[in-house]
């Protein structure tokens, strides 16, 4: 098995998010964004990694710091209400290893921890099957579908939660 740990996103995690950028990477959110958008996204992780009410963190691999993708959870609202919202990737050449599950399992127990709401939920595309099967390995519930508003589209999205004190 390969090893994996989570540690602060940083300045040289960019290249990180240029490859989950590509179009086979962003079939189930609408598309790439336009690269400027990608750096501002990268700057927005870099300001958020220093506020505990977030855990912005790569993905690496192996035991020598590779990095392989991200995981992120955050203050967020669904129905009117406070939740911590989790999402995540793993590069192309780390995928079907079993990183994901690993990663969003360490991500759950920072949250656990740290995230100040106890609700935690997902938002996979409803045609993303391997992050909806991610999300019931993981302990979420499938509570339905919505429609979500991400980016310039509208994404027809599974709603998965799980209880952080359970």
């Amino acid at each position: 098995m390969i090893e994996i740990r989570l540690r602060p996103w940083r300045d040289d995690d960019l290249p990180l998010l240029v490859a989950a950028n590509a179009p086979e990477m962003t079939a189930h959110l609408g598309g790439p964004e336009a690269p400027d958008a990608v750096v501002a996204r990268h700057e927005k992780y870099l300001r958020l990694v220093r506020d505990p009410a977030y855990g912005v963190q790569a993905i690496e691999s192996g035991g020598v710091g590779v990095g392989v993708g991200g995981v992120n959870w955050w203050p967020s609202e669904w129905e009117g209400a406070p939740v911590t919202e989790m999402g995540w990737f793993v590069v192309p050449d780390a995928q079907g290893q079993g990183i994901a599950a690993r990663a969003v399992a360490l991500a759950i127990a920072d949250a656990r921890a740290r995230a100040g709401h106890r609700t935690l939920v997902a938002f996979p595309a409803v045609d993303n099957l391997p992050s909806s099967r991610l999300c019931a390995a993981s302990g979420f519930l499938r509570r339905g579908e919505a429609k979500l508003p991400y980016r310039d589209t509208v994404l027809r999205v599974g709603v998965w939660a799980q209880d952080l004190d359970g």
